[in-house]
């Protein structure tokens, strides 16, 4: 039987709990980046068309993995409802809709990744570059089910509140990649000298890793022998997908808007695709644990409504927003006053690293500017999607984001500029968490109920 609500919320100090479940998963989000850092630098040792053709390639192979992770993830937001309300069956059936979807996601991406690889021949790069995206996204795209079925794995154990499982699968699966990369990238230990390539290939056959660890943590747990867990309601899924699928939708609407601008950005030449490039992923040194706090709080969110606690949910975001917003300020000052040292690390020795390395010290100006008003991005975002805002999420990002492309599309038309380009981006990245932040205080998402009432 539902909980019933319970008053005295709005004044708990609920940053212990937040610290506490937020530690790991940083640290498990972090690593997305690591891998992203040790990929770049090791590919700085290879040449600058590789450094290049990394920006886009990868951010096109998020793009698209990106709408089936939330797709498939958003199934720990389920988890983590009926986690709050007690109901450990329906958290096993909840981690089997991430595994059915994981599964369909898998089909869709062999089908297509080769015909869509082929644009990249289209984008109007250097011919080397385009030829290396192409190759980096179809072998990641080839293997998408293993990092989807990661996440749906992840999105159960952070749910029920075990994220330090997921850490330490994070972790083994990065030390895999670090190694492979060295060796597929540059041809050593016995591998042949595979280029970006090889990049592409350690990533798959680290997620590999990570998702054979997963499927013996949910083997162990009982996942797979529960048979009521495992039945396929094709109701229940379909209401699962009517609020997924906006979460997929707009996390790879942003994704798309990301990508489109470094392909905007690519136009202008190799030195700026290279420096935006190094921009974005020392980005990630900052943002990833930021997602981490974000998706903490959403947990914690997701505990408190599916108990019937919708007065501490105030709490919980506004006091996960003031950790993450000291943590971006942080990194914006850090950002700001080492951009030149910072975007040396990934610059290489080529004859182009003096203009790559000047070029992004500039860029990571813009990243400290908007990097101050990201973390309500973040943090409101996740607090509002696990609320069941997914449907009004979807709709005005992509308004935003539809917005944001046609004023791109018209500066790189009239008076292509690299740092009118990042101006746009910065105001955008403004903007999106104002409105987060307005949404979340009109109080709208207590109309919203993830899970069916008991």
């Amino acid at each position: 039987m539902m909980l019933q609500q319970k008053s005295g919320g709005t004044g708990k100090n609920h940053i212990p709990r937040l610290l506490k479940l937020a530690g790991p998963m940083i640290l498990s989000t972090s690593t997305i980046t690591m891998m992203q850092i040790v990929d770049t630098i090791i590919l700085s040792h290879y040449s600058s068309q590789a450094i290049a053709a990394i920006g886009p390639s990868s951010m096109a192979v998020i793009l698209f993995q990106g709408f089936l992770f939330g797709t498939t993830g958003f199934a720990g937001t389920f988890v983590a409802h009926n986690h709050g309300r007690g109901n450990s069956q329906g958290v096993f059936s909840s981690a089997w809709l991430g595994i059915y979807s994981a599964l369909a996601s898998g089909i869709i991406a062999l089908a297509i990744a080769w015909p869509v690889a082929q644009l990249f021949l289209l984008a109007g790069h250097e011919q080397q570059v385009a030829h290396d995206e192409r190759s980096y996204f179809l072998i990641c795209m080839v293997g998408s089910f293993f990092p989807v079925f990661g996440a749906a794995m992840a999105g159960w154990l952070s749910g029920i509140g075990r994220p330090v499982v997921v850490t330490v699968i994070t972790f083994i699966s990065f030390a895999v990649n670090a190694l492979l990369t060295w060796g597929m990238v540059l041809g050593e230990w016995g591998f042949p000298r595979m280029g970006i390539s090889g990049a592409a290939l350690a990533t798959v056959l680290a997620q590999s890793v990570a998702a054979f660890l997963y499927v013996i943590v949910f083997a162990r747990a009982g996942g797979f022998g529960n048979r009521l867990a495992r039945i396929f309601e094709l109701t229940e899924f379909r209401r699962f997908l009517s609020l997924a699928l906006p979460m997929g939708l707009r996390i790879s609407g942003e994704l798309l808007a990301w990508t489109l601008f470094l392909v905007v950005v690519g136009r202008l030449g190799t030195v700026e695709l290279a420096a935006s490039s190094i921009a974005f992923r020392i980005n990630g040194t900052a943002f990833f644990p930021a997602l981490g706090l974000g998706q903490a709080a959403g947990i914690l969110v997701g505990h408190a409504r599916g108990a019937g606690r919708d007065d501490e949910v105030p709490a919980i975001a506004w006091q996960s927003l003031a950790i993450c917003e000291a943590w971006m300020l942080a990194m914006a000052v850090l950002f700001a006053t080492a951009s030149g040292p910072l975007v040396s690390v990934f610059a290489g020795s080529g004859p182009d690293a003096p203009q790559i390395i000047a070029t992004g010290a500039l860029l990571m100006k813009f990243v400290a500017v908007y990097c101050v008003l990201d973390a309500a991005n973040v943090v409101l975002g996740c607090v509002l999607a696990s609320a069941g805002e997914t449907r009004w999420i979807a709709r005005t990002f992509s308004i935003y984001t539809a917005l944001f492309l046609l004023l791109l599309w018209m500066i790189d038309w009239m008076m292509p500029s690299l740092v009118l380009e990042w101006t746009l981006a910065t105001l955008f990245v403004c903007c999106t968490a104002l409105v987060w932040a307005l949404r979340f205080r009109s109080g709208e998402w207590k109309n919203k109920q993830l899970l069916r009432r008991a």
